[in-house]
């Protein structure tokens, strides 16, 4: 798996990309990433994770996913909205633990989608 995040701090907007199969190891790297980018965020950011081209992981990818889900309610995270575009088996994964953490996201089909949308917020 490969990833990239990027935090926009004047649109206090984190945007992560999940490209390909995740071990274990890589997605709490990734995860862990993603949450030190958080911090330099305010209360109140949002979030886009564009999983469009994101393989499902096992059970214990997904307790990970959670993990980092959980995370963002917790540090004042306002929306999510993940980009998913044919992927649906990765958007139920997601979606699956994002109710398990107790996290709200908005499937959408293209990142474009997903910045109007947090824009009109």
């Amino acid at each position: 798996m490969t990833y990239k995040i990027r935090v926009d701090i004047v649109k206090n907007r984190l945007y992560v990309t999940l490209v390909g199969f995740p071990s274990l190891d890589e997605m709490q790297r990734c995860g862990d990433e993603t949450i030190e980018a958080t911090r330099r965020l305010r209360p109140g950011y949002d979030i886009i994770t564009d999983i469009t081209e994101f393989k499902a992981g096992g059970p214990d990818v997904a307790k990970d996913i959670e993990r980092i889900q959980a995370h963002f309610r917790t540090s004042g995270a306002r929306q999510g909205v993940r980009v998913v575009g044919e992927r649906a088996l990765s958007g139920l994964q997601f979606s699956r633990t994002g109710k398990l953490a107790e996290y709200n996201s908005i499937n959408v089909a293209t990142v474009a989608e997903a910045e109007a949308l947090l824009d009109r917020l």
